[in-house]
């Protein structure tokens, strides 16, 4: 009787034994899911009214355009470029970046050549955070798209200047302009409030005769 008393009470300490660990596992992978949601979340987190205020902060020439441009890079800063490297634009690594030995990242992308769609393996500056991507970002404006530098209360001046670098375009993407000009309508709203199209038609009154046809008619299809 005493051995069977015995036994029971082994094979009940067991089997609570048993769902303690249980527990303890299925609490310890919840964890972990959710220490790992947080770090992506912080990682990838970013808004337009965030990005827009960082612009502002570290002084790039058209904090609006500039967030406008990095919302449509990057996939509203969801992208792997600005995840894993905080590469805000897709800014290359040109000669000079790697003689320097700064950090870069290895990504494919696909770019236009001609009339076709080629993807190609690139390196992308990287950056340590927002702050140095900004940075370096209007550093690059100032010095290879002034046309766009000079521009610092036209968005759509601003968005023209991209074509007119002094080594090329922005983007090989033929309908680079187009895209930026829908997202800027897109994104408006969130930084300038219900006045946001009033703001938008202004400078597009003040920009129309110094842009071209195609992106006079791009910019008249988006606002309405």
């Amino acid at each position: 009787m005493g051995r069977f008393y015995s036994n029971f009470a082994s094979d009940k300490f067991l089997r609570a034994a048993e769902r303690v660990r249980a527990r303890g596992f299925y609490m310890c992978c919840a964890a972990v899911v959710l220490v790992l949601f947080c770090f992506v979340g912080q990682a990838s987190a970013m808004s337009a009214r965030e990005f827009y205020h960082y612009a502002k902060k570290y002084k790039c020439q058209n904090p609006f355009a500039a967030t406008v441009q990095s919302a449509h890079e990057t996939a509203n800063w969801t992208s792997e470029l600005w995840v894993k490297a905080h590469n805000g634009a897709g800014i290359k690594a040109d000669k000079a970046w790697r003689a320097a030995r700064k950090p870069v990242y290895n990504k494919s992308s696909v770019e236009h050549v001609g009339s076709r769609n080629v993807k190609r393996v690139s390196a992308f500056r990287k950056y340590s955070s927002t702050k140095a991507f900004l940075r370096d970002y209007a550093k690059k404006i100032r010095e290879d798209y002034p046309q766009s530098a000079k521009h610092k209360d036209n968005v759509w001046l601003y968005f023209a200047g991209l074509y007119k670098g002094r080594h090329g375009k922005w983007a090989t993407d033929r309908n680079y302009y187009g895209k930026l000009v829908t997202k800027a309508v897109k994104i408006a709203p969130q930084i300038y409030g219900s006045k946001w199209k009033t703001k938008l038609r202004s400078q597009f009154k003040k920009a129309q005769k110094r842009l071209e046809p195609w992106q006079v008619q791009a910019i008249r299809k988006s606002l309405g």
